[in-house]
């Protein structure tokens, strides 16, 4: 997911030359029953499931069974689906906020499905989250040019995922999760990137009641994410972090009682 070049560095008021890893990005372009429908900015990991997790939040593809086919070149940057049935090219596209040249086509928030759920959290378990999310995101510990998102339960990470583009990530996520039969209802979803009102509509699409960011959130994702009953965190440095929305799932375990021995 990188590579190496040779670049002048700078430092200590000279210049040497050195080797560093950056993080690769290419287009690929996905043909639907033969339509060309889009093409994304992406490093090429988990391509199948960035196609698939792409054409599942955008509608067009509800279940695996929908799937006939499906054919990703690397190389040549492309990416074949076959439906098994007929598909009409949506009219509009919205280029989004996120990096790596998001695009959807919709911005519809308010035909998200809010998530109901009694999922219940303990606080101190997502700083965990997070260092096993960093861990395991060997691109980022590489070039740092990355972005990595996790599907993930209160005891662990389930799937991670990287990508130029925090959305893509999000997206791969996902499509791997649907490839892999593996429920999203009640997990949460962990993201390095910026939290907007696309990626909210992602975590309200894989029905992640809660959505974890290292960096910051977007006043149109927290807007949303009060309406859709989602919980959103922000900022998590340390031992710190900042509450956006719904913050009754994070519940602190009470200490278990001490038990006094018996008098004899």
């Amino acid at each position: 997911m990188s590579q190496h070049i040779r670049v002048h560095d700078f430092s200590g008021g000279r210049f040497r030359l050195r080797g560093i890893p950056v993080v690769e990005e290419r287009p690929l372009t996905l043909y639907v029953n033969g339509e060309e429908l889009v093409t994304l900015l992406c490093t090429p990991s988990k391509l199948e499931a960035l196609v698939v997790g792409f054409l599942a939040f955008e509608g067009i593809l509800r279940s695996l069974e929908e799937l006939a086919s499906l054919t990703v070149l690397p190389e040549e940057g492309i990416a074949d689906v076959r439906l098994t049935s007929t598909f009409v090219p949506p009219a509009k596209r919205v280029h989004t906020s996120g990096c790596g040249g998001g695009i959807t086509f919709s911005l519809d928030t308010h035909s998200a499905v809010g998530v109901e759920d009694d999922v219940a959290v303990d606080p101190m378990s997502l700083f965990a989250l997070l260092r096993e999310l960093y861990a395991e995101a060997q691109a980022y510990r590489e070039s740092r040019g990355i972005h990595a998102a996790a599907l993930a339960t209160g005891e662990g990470l389930l799937i991670v995922a990287e990508d130029v583009g925090r959305h893509n990530a999000v997206d791969k996520v996902g499509g791997e999760a649907m490839l892999r039969g593996i429920p999203t209802l009640g997990k949460i979803l962990l993201t390095t990137g910026r939290v907007s009102s696309e990626m909210l509509r992602k975590a309200a699409h894989l029905g992640t009641p809660l959505v974890v960011s290292r960096t910051s959130a977007t006043t149109l994702s927290i807007q949303l994410a009060k309406r859709l009953g989602l919980t959103l965190i922000g900022y998590v440095r340390g031992d710190s972090f900042l509450v956006y929305s719904h913050p009754e799932r994070l519940v602190i375990p009470r200490p278990a009682p001490i038990r006094l021995p018996a008098c004899l």
